[in-house]
């Protein structure tokens, strides 16, 4: 545990993360574009409505089968130099069956499927809590979610993992296996589904920058310890 009680008390269990590593090059936050908005454009647009602001998504038709999921993906895919990336999505309405699904895609990713259920893309679902990584069989995760939850997931550079949260509280990581970039992305498929996306816009429930001070410091320890 790093427990960082000169910067506000911040405390972060770093042993829920894998190891870390050091080097200045992943933390130049500055120098990239950053995920702002839903991509109206590459999405799954007969299944679901975004809002004008492109921050909601809601899902509009019937589910009547695995191809039929109302998929979007940020505008533009996750920044790679710095320590931490992560997002969040309020579920406002888990719908008639709850299958939403939080996670990271690349940009070949087949539309109208749940992210994790395709190669080279990873899904955290509601419904089931499983997590989906590549393949349509999930693995024992996390608790289901439902509306009013507030679901989160990130990157975690320093030990090339991915990382999810519900309201506030880390569920878990799973080694990030593909490379190249990943597109923030969520998944809606049943009637009236419907969820906020929080790019940076509004203040984060999980302690998202203390997780960034506590991985500094450990990547400051660990390069003068091996210096």
């Amino acid at each position: 545990m790093v427990n960082n009680q000169d910067s506000g008390g911040c405390c972060i269990d770093l042993s829920q993360f894998g190891a870390g590593r050091g080097g200045d090059d992943i933390d130049m936050e500055d120098e990239e574009e950053v995920p702002r908005y839903l991509n109206t454009i590459n999405s799954s647009g007969g299944f679901l409505m975004v809002s004008t602001d492109k921050l909601s998504v809601q899902y509009t038709n019937v589910n009547l089968h695995g191809h039929d999921v109302g998929v979007v993906q940020a505008n533009c895919p996750a920044p790679v130099r710095r320590v931490v990336y992560y997002f969040e999505i309020f579920v406002k309405n888990a719908g008639a069956k709850g299958q939403i699904a939080i996670g990271f895609t690349t940009e070949q990713f087949k539309m109208r499927r749940q992210p994790g259920w395709e190669a080279s893309s990873y899904g955290y679902h509601g419904d089931d809590g499983l997590l989906y990584r590549g393949q349509g069989k999930g693995e024992a995760f996390g608790p289901t979610f439902t509306s009013g939850d507030t679901i989160g997931g990130g990157i975690n550079y320093a030990s090339q993992e991915l990382f999810f949260t519900k309201n506030g509280k880390l569920v878990g990581t799973v080694y990030k296996d593909v490379k190249g970039p990943l597109f923030p992305t969520v998944a809606v498929h049943s009637q009236n589904e419907e969820v906020n996306v929080n790019f940076g816009q509004q203040p984060f429930v999980f302690d998202i920058e203390c997780l960034k001070q506590s991985l500094r410091i450990f990547s400051r320890l660990n390069k003068y310890i091996w210096s």
